[in-house]
């Protein structure tokens, strides 16, 4: 039943505070000093939501009730608003396919875990409904794994996502800008690789470890990738050519890459060609359409006695040193032959020969290096 001012005006302050009630959720509070307040109670997102409009008699019962109106109605637009907002996972999934084009088929394969990670808890909620405890405790339940560059990543990607519905409008913040500031710090280690010195010796013994002969080969020195060498196809090499087209979906940097062959090179890819018939070069031996693990390799370096100081990234790490303490081949042609991207990416992207006579000599000359290691 609505309030009249009349009761607003006899209402008594009583032992314990109390409500007179009127329409559209307002009432008047009455304390037990004889104060009285004005409140209005209202959902907003399923959730009950109290506000107060000031004192009586100063806001009268006519102001309190417009208030209470204007109130009412301003949440119940923004409801309606919200409904147009899209879901976290719907904003996801768009800033997704929005990117994947441009990234590694494992780049998609990492952030894809990252999204679903989230989708957990935050997948079903209004992406302008997200605040910054509810990515931190997702992101801390990873970290809690010891996955802290996981939780990292994932992280950086739930920010992308961020940043992707504010340029929207769907939300004006990045709840997740900040949170870096709250996790664990990693202790960066180089991953480990042997110095030259060494390499006579270690070869010696990778040499004489019983595996099959794919694997022996697998360790070719080429300063490429693990996971590039190990999912390289036999089209993509042209021996009278001397040349390896590695394509762009297989490089880091989304960029094709071309590696001069030497002499010794062709000379493996001849042996290696003996040992199957198959479209990879380094096939699984369990299912010949997925390449060798890099793990493969990396046990039979632990088990030459290597373990924690020789790992597959450390070939390409000992390239790179080798090179540049050579001083006989400039920095630029030895980061092209790493592939690394350099600061003009547009440059690069049209010319995957950058260098080549120059690379083409280093690599001969690297070819002398191991060949004086075996």
């Amino acid at each position: 039943m609505a309030l009249t001012d009349t009761e607003c005006k006899k209402s008594q302050p009583r032992d314990k505070q109390y409500r007179l009630s009127d329409s559209n959720g307002l009432s008047l509070r009455i304390d037990p000093n004889g104060n009285k307040y004005w409140n209005i109670r209202i959902s907003v997102q399923g959730q009950r939501k109290s506000e107060s409009l000031g004192k009586y008699p100063e806001v009268s019962l006519k102001k309190a009730r417009e208030l209470a109106y204007e109130l009412k109605y301003k949440y119940s637009k923004a409801e309606k608003l919200d409904e147009l907002k899209p879901l976290f996972r719907e904003a996801g999934e768009d800033w997704f396919n929005n990117q994947k084009d441009t990234w590694s088929h494992k780049h998609i394969l990492n952030v894809r875990a990252s999204l679903d990670e989230l989708y957990v808890c935050l997948g079903d909620k209004r992406i302008n409904h997200i605040t910054a405890p509810e990515i931190l405790k997702i992101i801390k339940k990873i970290e809690a794994r010891g996955s802290l560059e996981v939780a990292k990543r994932t992280l950086s990607r739930c920010g992308m996502v961020m940043k992707y519905s504010i340029a929207h409008g769907y939300r004006y913040d990045n709840p997740a800008g900040d949170l870096v500031y709250a996790l664990k710090s990693k202790k960066v280690t180089n991953l480990a690789s042997l110095p030259a010195s060494e390499m006579p010796e270690f070869l010696r013994k990778i040499r004489g470890y019983p595996c099959d002969a794919q694997t022996q080969h697998a360790i070719m020195m080429t300063g490429v990738r693990v996971s590039e060498l190990l999912q390289a196809q036999w089209d993509e090499f042209d021996l009278e050519g001397r040349k390896w087209d590695i394509p762009e979906e297989r490089m880091k940097n989304r960029l094709p890459h071309r590696v001069p062959l030497t002499d010794m090179m062709i000379e493996e890819l001849q042996a290696l060609r003996l040992t199957h018939n198959q479209e990879l070069l380094f096939p699984h031996r369990l299912n010949n359409k997925e390449p060798m693990r890099s793990e493969t390799i990396l046990q039979v370096i632990k088990r030459c006695g290597y373990a924690g100081r020789m790992t597959t990234h450390g070939f390409r790490a000992l390239f790179s040193t080798v090179l540049n303490e050579s001083n006989l081949f400039s920095v630029d042609a030895i980061e092209r032959q790493l592939a690394h991207v350099p600061q003009n990416r547009i440059c690069s992207a049209y010319n995957r020969a950058q260098y080549w006579d120059e690379r083409v000599r280093m690599m001969e000359w690297y070819g002398e290096q191991v060949k004086g290691w075996l």
